[in-house]
């Protein structure tokens, strides 16, 4: 598929910035704390009646956009100018959005599995290849009882299969204290599960609450961050409690800036 290449800077590219952790993603990457710095953009699909207000919010934090279809040789042409060195797979959708949007027949399959096999296939035939950060969920595995989980992990196994650079992130359920959009059922299963957690820290149990803790979309994206520009985290997992914020990632600290991960592969 090609040779990794050398970028001085990193060159970010999130797919799935639509939603609440690519939003968040791309603003943190460009003016958080855990930003990288460099070069951000956010792709968006064509058409959708969020567009305008979401190239407002990203062109005023500095990020660029692009507006293209969520097709293999569109996002390939893309890939091909823009040499992200870090390719950031977000995507994702529910039941009610997919009906309201006229999908018919599994959602997951036909998004959450579909598209993570289109941006693997633009990444075909690039000289240099980016590192994928797959964002997944937790309870993922492949005998699921839940079609969601069993899409997820088949896109999972499609980012292991890629020979791409990757890190995979189970993240737990990702809360939004104020949604535009409300979802009466994420809303009570967010708030049910933080007191869980918080009763558990209570007990001593900080793992176990670690790893159910409902996310906020900001949390989140500082873990992606760290997770992808860490060496360590090549060719892994990365369950839930390794993407808080206040946790170092498994096993090393970040990779010093001299020695960044697109520069060894």
């Amino acid at each position: 598929m090609g040779t990794q290449g050398q970028h001085t800077v990193p060159v970010s590219f999130v797919l799935g910035a639509s939603g609440a952790a690519g939003q968040a993603l791309v603003e943190e990457l460009r003016i958080g704390a855990g930003g990288q710095g460099g070069r951000v953009i956010a792709h968006l699909r064509e058409g959708s009646p969020r567009t305008p207000d979401l190239v407002q919010q990203f062109e005023g934090c500095g990020a660029e956009v692009l507006i293209s279809p969520f097709e293999t040789l569109a996002l390939r042409a893309a890939l091909q100018e823009l040499r992200p060195s870090h390719l950031f797979i977000l995507h994702g959708t529910t039941r009610r959005r997919a009906k309201a949007e006229g999908i018919q027949g599994d959602p997951y399959k036909l998004v959450d599995l579909a598209l993570t096999r289109v941006a693997l296939a633009a990444c075909e035939g690039l000289t240099n290849l980016p590192r994928v950060l797959y964002l997944s969920a937790q309870g993922t595995r492949p005998r699921a009882r839940s079609p969601y989980f069993r899409a997820r992990f088949e896109a999972e196994e499609s980012v292991r299969a890629s020979g791409l650079p990757y890190t995979i992130a189970r993240a737990p359920l990702i809360h939004r204290t104020y949604r535009s959009d409300p979802r009466p059922a994420e809303s009570l299963g967010g708030s049910a599960l933080g007191l869980l957690a918080s009763t558990l820290r209570a007990v001593g149990c900080k793992q176990r609450a670690a790893h159910i803790a409902p996310i906020q979309p900001a949390e989140l994206a500082r873990g992606l961050i760290h997770a992808a520009f860490n060496y360590t985290t090549l060719s892994r997992v990365l369950e839930a409690g390794e993407l808080r914020d206040e946790r170092p990632i498994h096993r090393a600290d970040p990779i010093p800036a001299t020695r960044r991960d697109d520069a060894r592969h």
